[in-house]
């Protein structure tokens, strides 16, 4: 059995970690604290192909699989789990299910920009279609001639203060048939520009963490949407979430382990250069078996995540599960991981100039955006041979 990356692989890794430790995290403190999304990053990653990245050459993509995309996410995590975050909602929320799903409209008017990354997008998470997150659906659509008549609001969209375009879900108002509360609720899945008429974009300030990736909550009033920018069938949204969970699994994923390296990285540069009684402090058996606990944490996530990733290349049947366990183990490492990075720095752990307080509120959002969703949830496994699609 072989057990490495590839040599491609280890090309892109190396690419995104000097991209990583030579821009990213050098902004990364300022863009926190101003709350500020960095599009000129994000224009830097989109030249680098980052944004085209899990896809096919043959279809435009630059062939670097989820494998490599997830290899990118956790570089860039180290440094700024925002702009991990900004990438991975473009990519997984928004650009897959256009791609994937797209009528000949929107892939001839989107699809190249969506590759390209000149048109920054993100999308709702998927559980809130598939029935399984607190966050829920709270956009309707009714038919209009060739088009269709978005109200509502759609709360809380990672990236969604800064994106120019959206994948946004809304349950079909259809004709009274039956008994009342006999119809099963049909969602279908639209491509809908910033510049919409009747969108308004409200951004969300004073977060937590993941503060420079942006959020925004959507409202709807009378926005019409051509048939064309409509994703798959009518009634198809719902299919069209739960295809795109696995990858958000293990993008999401993806993030949580880089954070938990980040940390466990910062927290053992600083224990090796802080000296107390004659020796540094990495030396003290206590702080040794905090450091050896952080670098387990890190790994053991990172390899969780890389197994999900190889499957999801693989269509494997149980990659849902797989990408489901990565994000389970992994933002869980993030937010121990960065919690007791902070312990081995002290009170210097508290402070803005040392970045283990921001991998702390990065990795309780990433942790808090899997609880909402109901992300962690582990898809059944069938019986037999132990295998099950997610």
């Amino acid at each position: 059995m072989e057990f490495g990356l590839s040599e491609e692989e280890t090309m892109i890794r190396d690419m995104a970690a000097r991209y990583a430790e030579q821009e990213a995290a050098r902004r990364a403190g300022p863009l926190d604290e101003a709350e500020t999304f960095d599009r000129q990053s994000f224009g830097e990653l989109a030249e680098l192909g980052f944004t085209a990245l899990p896809w096919p050459e043959e279809d435009g993509g630059a062939g670097g699989g989820f494998v490599g995309f997830a290899l990118v996410l956790q570089e860039l995590a180290r440094a700024n789990a925002s702009l991990a975050a900004a990438l991975w909602a473009h990519v997984c929320l928004a650009a897959w299910p256009v791609l994937r799903f797209g009528g000949a409209e929107a892939q001839r008017t989107y699809r190249e920009a969506l590759l390209e990354g000149s048109l920054p997008a993100t999308g709702v998470l998927p559980g809130a279609v598939a029935g399984a997150s607190r966050l829920r659906v709270g956009v309707t659509a009714r038919r209009d001639g060739d088009a269709y008549m978005l109200d509502g609001q759609q709360k809380y969209m990672l990236g969604g203060s800064q994106a120019d375009l959206f994948i946004v879900y809304a349950e079909m108002i259809e004709p009274a048939a039956g008994p009342a509360g006999s119809r099963r609720k049909r969602y279908s899945a639209f491509v809908v520009g910033r510049d919409c008429p009747g969108l308004d974009v409200q951004p969300v300030t004073k977060k937590l963490g993941l503060r420079s990736a942006g959020m925004a909550h959507l409202a709807f009033r009378d926005c019409r949407v051509p048939a064309g920018f409509r994703l798959g069938r009518e009634g198809q949204g719902a299919t069209i979430a739960r295809g795109a969970t696995a990858g958000v699994r293990c993008g999401l994923a993806a993030i949580a382990a880089g954070i938990a390296r980040g940390a466990a990285d910062a927290a053992l540069g600083y224990a090796k250069g802080r000296a107390q009684f004659g020796k540094p402090i990495a030396k003290h058996q206590a702080i040794a078996f905090v450091l050896a606990d952080l670098e387990a944490g890190a790994s053991a996530a990172q390899l969780l995540v890389q197994q999900a990733a190889w499957r999801a290349d693989a269509g494997a049947a149980d990659e849902g599960a797989a990408a489901a366990l990565a994000l389970r183990y992994a933002s869980e490492a993030a937010v121990a991981g960065a919690i007791q990075a902070v312990q081995v720095y002290g009170g210097y752990g508290y402070m803005k100039e040392y970045p283990v307080e921001r991998y702390m509120r990065d990795a309780k959002t990433v942790h808090m955006f899997k609880a909402l969703d109901g992300l962690d949830h582990m898809p059944p496994r069938r019986a037999g041979k132990g295998k099950g699609r997610g």
